[in-house]
């Protein structure tokens, strides 16, 4: 094979690909036996990241931190008059924060909850 690496006046080009060197799988069963060994922990029922061979044997390591979860019922004569229920939130599945709503239209449960999502992602955006 010829070399990926290019030399010239310019300056150097890297072309993806190349000869496996160590720990690189040399096909795909082989990657795929890596991936699900590293991550057996998590059995695809934890929320957090997860290991992942994309195009060439590129390794990724990605998955939610943060997760929001809400349930909310309705008006009915067995819950309430109102609309009421909560919104978690969970970092890598441990539950970070919680917010009950109790609104009186579905139109205003949709904003306050609007807002208030839209309230902790600029407070992400922040940090």
């Amino acid at each position: 094979m010829k070399s990926n690496i290019i030399e010239t006046n310019k300056g150097t080009v890297i072309i993806n690909g190349g000869n496996p060197l160590n720990d690189c799988p040399t096909n795909w069963d082989e990657a795929k036996k890596w991936q699900e060994d590293a991550n057996k922990e998590s059995s695809g029922n934890w929320e957090g990241p997860e290991w992942e061979w994309d195009c060439g044997f590129k390794l990724d390591y990605d998955g939610p931190i943060l997760r929001i979860s809400s349930r909310f019922y309705p008006p009915k004569t067995h819950y309430g008059k109102t609309w009421d229920g909560t919104v978690t939130v969970y970092c890598l599945d441990k539950e970070i924060e919680k917010k009950k709503f109790d609104c009186d239209t579905l139109d205003e449960l949709r904003g306050q909850v609007k807002k208030y999502i839209s309230g902790l992602c600029n407070k992400i955006k922040k940090v």
